[in-house]
């Protein structure tokens, strides 16, 4: 519960919703850690719905407010000033952190009239330089904040690189935190499934918003070459999203029912990824780091995933799982079939890339760096 301590730091945290997937969890976590540090949150979202965490939050004693942000106008821009204005009015955060970019310069001209100074953004993805007129009112929403921002806080060195070139920032106004992963959910769990095989179904699996950022058609036509090879395989992928219908048809032309399941989002995420034999993280190149992968590494399962910067920094250039060039089918198809078929080697693998979570990629790490770098923690 919030402690009514009027020593302890307190940081208002905007989402977009409480959606129990991604960013919202990864809060959610840090929340826990926050609160045991005497730090209170807040939590301020911009759309009413989803509410999947809504008990979670409520179960720590963290409030959770929402502002219910028009979905277009220019008057959503005013009113996030003027909202978040009388929220640190209201509640006299020592920082506000927002977990998205671009809308968050409006958030901070509002903290800042309240006398907020300490105003961050999460930065989780490649900025998308490559969508022309869509980017450059981005980059301007960047650079209209920065007066405001006291720092962009980039999920991995990769974005940051490309904060710093696309957004023409200076090295002071970023800074690299890494996502972290609940790694007491993992703790007692060892896979061996893939060690231990004995002519059962190869389950495979991958965790993703269904959404274009990620890339999980070239997963379901890699499906399709192992189906072919006579391979006995299951394809789970994991999460909910907008691009739903059209991979349900992508599946059905592809004769794929009986082997790839879509089964939406879900609550058991550890549970699953301890059943599969390999995890399959089939990204785009503007993927910002892979909590989801970094979870499967946690649960010891061997990793095969798109060769992008991202990826290459999570997995050592290769060294803590198979890189596959991005968009090929074949390659992705014959590095499941490269784990299937050499455990030991896998294993190996795995087991490396367990150690490197539990030592780097932990919620603790991200919680407490984010405290500090917000002015919340010495």
């Amino acid at each position: 519960m919030l402690k009514d301590n009027c020593s302890s730091k307190k940081i208002i945290v905007a989402l977009h919703s409480l959606c129990a997937e991604g960013t919202p969890v990864l809060v959610l976590e840090m929340c826990r850690w926050w609160l045991a540090h005497d730090i209170q949150p807040v939590i301020v979202t911009l759309s009413a719905t989803p509410t999947d965490l809504s008990a979670e939050f409520q179960d720590l004693g963290v409030s959770v407010v929402c502002i219910d942000l028009p979905n277009s106008g220019y008057g959503r821009y005013v009113k996030m000033i003027t909202d978040f204005y009388r929220l640190c009015r209201q509640f006299k955060p020592d920082a506000v952190l927002s977990m998205f970019l671009g809308w968050h310069t409006f958030m901070a001209y509002g903290c800042h009239l309240a006398g907020v100074h300490q105003v961050a953004a999460h930065v989780g993805n490649f900025p998308p330089y490559w969508t022309g007129t869509a980017f450059h009112k981005f980059r301007w929403q960047i650079q209209l904040g920065r007066p405001v921002t006291s720092k962009l806080i980039c999920c991995s060195n990769y974005v940051r690189e490309g904060v710093i070139q696309h957004f023409s920032l200076t090295d002071s106004e970023t800074v690299t935190i890494y996502n972290g992963c609940p790694v007491e959910s993992f703790t007692n769990l060892s896979n061996s499934a893939i060690y231990e095989r004995q002519e059962h179904s190869i389950k495979i699996g991958m965790v993703a918003r269904l959404e274009l950022t990620k890339d999980h058609p070239t997963l379901i036509q890699a499906a399709q070459l192992l189906k072919e090879q006579g391979v006995s395989f299951q394809v789970q992928l994991i999460g909910e999203g907008s691009c739903r219908i059209e991979y349900e048809t992508l599946i059905r032309n592809l004769q794929l029912e009986d082997c790839v399941q879509l089964l939406g989002m879900r609550r058991d995420i550890p549970e699953l990824l301890n059943q599969m034999d390999v995890f399959v993280f089939s990204v785009k190149p503007g993927e910002g780091l892979g909590v989801a992968m970094i979870e499967a590494m946690a649960a010891e399962v061997p990793v095969v995933a798109t060769d992008v910067r991202a990826c290459r920094e999570v997995l050592d250039q290769g060294e803590l799982g198979v890189l596959v060039p991005p968009k090929d089918p074949q390659h992705m198809a014959d590095a499941i079939s490269q784990i299937i078929n050499h455990p030991e080697e896998a294993r190996h693998r795995a087991i490396k890339a367990k150690g490197k979570v539990f030592a780097k990629f932990t919620i603790e790490n991200m919680a407490k760096e984010y405290a500090i770098c917000l002015g919340l923690l010495k």
